[in-house]
């Protein structure tokens, strides 16, 4: 049972690298409606990444428990901007 465990595992992460590459057709970032609008103003007034919300809860855990691999793309996209944007005004 533990073999098989640990190539559960090792799938679930090759399928969180290649879900993770770009934003996906149905990222807040991207498509805008009332919904995303609330995650993404939610996001940004908090300071709070989330998780890409195409990788299956049992895959990534909740929206807003954040781990690095599983991190909306158009969040990062965010991020790095931001940090783009600060690093000029200094």
């Amino acid at each position: 049972m533990k073999e098989h465990d640990g190539v559960e595992h090792y799938i679930q992460k090759i399928y969180i690298k290649i879900m993770c590459k770009k934003s996906c057709k149905e990222c807040p970032w991207v498509v805008r409606n009332n919904f995303n609008d609330m995650i993404i103003g939610h996001s940004m007034k908090h300071d709070k990444p989330h998780n890409c919300h195409m990788i299956p809860p049992e895959k990534r855990g909740g929206l807003w428990e954040t781990k690095e691999e599983t991190k909306c793309i158009g969040r990062k996209q965010f991020e790095k901007q931001q940090e783009y944007e600060s690093n000029i005004i200094v």
